[in-house]
């Protein structure tokens, strides 16, 4: 279904010169003060981390191999994906996110979130999809979902090539929003585009899923507000019978469909939280594992939560 935001983002990325590595590159801080030490090997690998400083690259990713094609017709003959990476300060390496953004909108309106999730010590990747994010230039269609799956896939492949990212390949976990959130799922359980190097999914605000999902032991967190104006509530209720793995399915009560991932909401603070911890127990294996997340993520009056093994 369409997705409309019904808001404008005016996004600005400041350039440090300061900044090594790769083009494109700068620093920032994350939710606590604090500067980087490039000689700092960074926290214990299962030490819980939340604050550390962030560092913002632009990777211009270009899929050469795929072809951008919409209502039968071939718009272009490479699938260009230029990619935000946020990465945490310390030698690594770090869990990978992939953050996949929904119709209508880029991955810059989610900064806010991505930021504060690379500085819990992951280095997440948002790259920019050709026919859902209208800075692209092409008639929006959201009806290539599989298409961007296997984008997905291409990201996570070559931030795994490129040792300057300091990415984890044995610790990866994809996020996504609205048509995100269902793209999020084909990379899970879809059959024919699972990416066998996911290891966890947060899918928030999705639709059921229109395939038969496969059987897997990759864990998900569904999200959803139960005001969603969007998408409808019940969808999130239907992937959570219908997906035959590991489940937390949270709630935010009153929540609409973008607020609490682009901030400035009573439940940002509780999503970034659940999400953050949900990862920890099952992606990054730091702090007290997947047994406690069901009392973890249910602490905040503004919540539900359900779950199943």
């Amino acid at each position: 279904m369409a997705r409309t935001t019904g808001f404008a983002m005016i996004v600005v990325l400041a350039a440090a010169t300061a900044c090594t590595g790769l083009p494109g590159c700068s620093t920032t801080k994350g939710p606590t003060a604090g500067t980087a030490t490039p000689a700092d090997p960074g926290p214990s690998p299962t030490a819980v981390v939340r604050g550390g400083a962030v560092t913002t690259t632009a990777i211009p990713l270009v899929d050469t191999a795929r072809s951008v094609v919409s209502g039968g017709k071939r718009l272009a003959g490479q699938r260009n994906l230029p990619t935000t990476l946020w990465s945490p300060a310390g030698a690594g390496p770090f869990p990978l996110v992939v953050f996949v953004h929904g119709y209508d909108i880029g991955p810059l309106a989610f900064q806010r979130f991505c930021s504060n999730l690379a500085s819990d010590g992951y280095v997440v990747a948002a790259p920019s999809f050709p026919l859902e994010d209208p800075a692209q230039g092409f008639p929006l269609d959201e009806t290539h979902l599989v298409d961007e799956a296997g984008d997905v896939a291409f990201v996570i492949a070559s931030l795994e090539r490129d040792p300057s990212t300091r990415v984890d390949r044995s610790r990866v976990a994809v996020v996504g929003h609205s048509d995100g959130a269902d793209v999020a799922l084909l990379v899970g359980y879809g059959p024919g585009t699972v990416d066998p190097q996911v290891g966890a999914v947060v899918a928030n605000a999705p639709d059921p899923m229109t395939v038969a999902p496969i059987a897997s032991h990759v864990p998900l967190l569904l999200v959803q507000g139960t005001a969603d104006p969007v998408v409808p509530y019940s969808s999130s209720q239907t992937v959570f019978s219908q997906i035959d793995t590991p489940v937390f399915y949270l709630s935010l009560v009153g929540a609409d469909h973008a607020t609490p991932l682009i901030g400035g909401s009573p439940w940002t603070p509780v999503l970034d939280e659940s999400v953050a911890r949900f990862l920890d127990a099952t992606v990054a294996r730091r702090g007290s594992g997947t047994s406690s997340l069901d009392v973890e993520l249910s602490t905040s009056a503004l919540v539900t939560l359900k779950s199943k093994a």
